[in-house]
């Protein structure tokens, strides 16, 4: 890992506040401390230019302000910022004209999400220890294209050009992921269903099943129920240690998953809204003020 923990400040922007939790707890345990979080365009770029960071971690669809039209603001020139700023941008589409464009816009390195804890921090270690040599053209400025990004294909994504049978075997698999969470939700719905009062024996074996779900939901590629399942993972964890678990939140829950089970992957912004509704509850629940990263 890089030399520069101590002295990097990380800029972290999504619109879900699970998400910019998640980045930087895993760059709190990368040894990472500074950072500092955004939530639209307007905070991206007015953060950006009052904290001056070492590196931004940024969505690719932000409101006001996408990650890629970020990027070529930075690059172009904005105020004080220096061009050669840090730019990791997560995306749900790693499609190859998608990855061209980010190319093409000046993006340091592109991370596809659902993500692992290393893909972040070997991302933050190719910027900080390992950066691309910063060009200015004409018709250019940004990391040097003939050195390529860390490959996004660490997660499997169909492309035309893979073969067909690769194609269909990774469809097929989707496929069962996603059979596999409606069935895992199914088994949490059984066995929190007509509960008052939530025993031990019980949350081990509901726990048991939610860790199931996000498993399946992360080989599903699908982020949303995979959120949705941290979620109550995180609430369980909470009250672990003898506090009463409440059944409404299981069952607030339970509803959310079974909702985003049905909605389509274009349906973004509803599934978006409806894992943030569960952050607030679990939130509010644990008696903590949510968060205005």
């Amino acid at each position: 890992m890089s030399a520069e923990p101590q002295d990097s400040i990380f800029l972290i922007c999504d619109d879900n506040a699970y998400v910019r939790r998640l980045v930087a707890d895993v760059l709190i345990g990368g040894g990472f401390g500074r950072h500092a979080f955004a939530q639209t365009g307007d905070e991206l770029l007015e953060a950006t230019h009052a904290l001056q960071p070492r590196v931004v971690v940024t969505s690719s669809r932000v409101p006001g302000l996408s990650g890629l039209a970020y990027t070529r603001l930075i690059r172009a020139g904005y105020k004080n910022v220096s061009r050669t700023l840090s730019i990791i941008v997560m995306t749900n589409t790693p499609t190859v004209a998608f990855m061209d464009a980010a190319r093409d816009a000046g993006v340091d390195e592109m991370l596809v999400r659902p993500f692992t804890a290393q893909a972040l921090l070997d991302r933050v270690d190719a910027v900080l220890a390992r950066p691309r040599r910063f060009v200015e053209s004409l018709v250019y400025t940004g990391p040097c294209r003939r050195r390529r990004m860390i490959d996004p294909n660490a997660t499997p994504r169909r492309r035309l050009c893979d073969p067909l049978e690769a194609r269909e075997a990774q469809e097929e698999a989707a496929a069962t992921s996603r059979e596999l969470v409606r069935k895992s939700i199914a088994k949490i719905g059984a066995l929190a269903a007509g509960l008052t009062q939530i025993d031990r024996a019980k949350l081990r074996e509901i726990y048991a099943a939610v860790g199931d779900t996000e498993r399946f939901a992360n080989e599903a590629r699908d982020e949303a129920t995979g959120d949705a399942a941290r979620s109550l993972l995180r609430y369980i964890r909470a009250t672990g240690a003898g506090a009463p678990a409440d059944p409404d939140v299981f069952r607030a829950h339970i509803d959310a998953m079974q909702k985003l089970a049905g909605l389509r992957p274009e349906h973004h912004d509803i599934r978006e809204e409806v894992v943030r509704g569960l952050v607030a509850i679990v939130d509010k629940r644990l008696k903590r003020k949510p968060q205005a990263a």
